[in-house]
């Protein structure tokens, strides 16, 4: 946080810099009639290319056209030069400084440009630390998604190099949305509410639950072999089917399940694949 700060107060600091120096050619350029007006947007287009492009960009930009108009000044001021005396040009050194200030302008422009990509970056670095951090449904208090992948994935290392196994059982209310619509937000929050609290109390205290999408939740079992999952699906199915509304009617849900083991000898290369290879059973087993 102390390091953002700094380079707010340094990228003020350049602005204000680059504020006062883009003044100070205006001095002796508007004595200069419509060229001098010209050079000065010039150079007022450049300061902005800098600024959203960078240092490059502003150099490309301007030493070509100092080139052009250097060239042509240092010709016109050659006593046997036809320009001399048909051009009204501004005096070689006036361009001199002006071709200087337009470089330093440059490199404050470019600066702050670089300053201000380094924010952004930082800005995004910050947001992206702080939505892991921010781990918890609020709808429910479990995990999320990333939360999920993250224990998921620290979960496959560690069997992977000390052994044992783990059952994953993905979990989609059916017509979730419709049930939204037909009985309204109140009603949604409190299913939600009613299943996260069925979850928590059929499910050990050592299985791990998420909520990784709209309609879909997870249960992460340790040490959880494959012959004890009809067992724990009869376990799910007698506790959730029946959800009771607000208003003390009862109603029949149903559900999509999916679960798969995991263990030394399972051949998934991320965690997003062995997720897409429990969420393919949710098609065909229902609760």
């Amino acid at each position: 946080m102390n390091k953002h700060i700094e380079l707010e107060t340094y990228s003020l600091a350049l602005f204000s810099l680059l504020l006062v120096a883009a003044q100070m050619p205006a001095i002796f350029l508007f004595k200069e009639g419509a060229i001098g007006i010209f050079l000065y947007s010039f150079l007022l287009l450049i300061v902005l290319v800098s600024l959203f492009k960078g240092t490059i960009a502003g150099l490309l930009w301007c030493l070509p056209f100092l080139f052009i108009i250097g060239s042509v000044l240092i010709y016109s001021n050659l006593p046997a030069s036809s320009l001399s005396t048909n051009l009204n040009v501004m005096p070689l050194p006036y361009f001199m400084a002006y071709g200087l200030s337009i470089v330093i302008l440059v490199l404050i422009a470019g600066k702050i440009h670089e300053r201000v990509t380094r924010q952004g970056e930082m800005v995004h670095q910050l947001k992206e630390k702080i939505r892991q951090f921010v781990a918890v449904d609020m709808e429910t208090n479990f995990d999320n998604k990333q939360r999920m992948e993250f224990e998921l994935n620290a979960e496959m290392k560690r069997i992977n190099r000390y052994g044992g196994e783990f059952t994953l059982i993905l979990l989609q209310i059916d017509h979730f949305d419709s049930f939204r619509k037909l009985y309204g937000e109140k009603e949604k929050v409190h299913l939600l509410s009613s299943l996260s609290k069925v979850l928590g109390e059929t499910m050990r205290a050592t299985d791990r639950k998420f909520r990784y999408g709209y309609d879909r939740f997870a249960l992460l079992l340790t040490n959880t072999p494959d012959d004890s999952i009809e067992v724990i699906f009869n376990k799910l199915s007698s506790n959730l089917k029946t959800n009771r509304l607000l208003n003390e009617n009862y109603i029949t849900l149903s559900y999509r399940l999916g679960h798969s083991l995991y263990n030394q000898s399972s051949a998934f290369e991320s965690v997003e694949d062995f997720i897409e290879k429990v969420e393919s059973e949710m098609l065909s087993h229902e609760l």
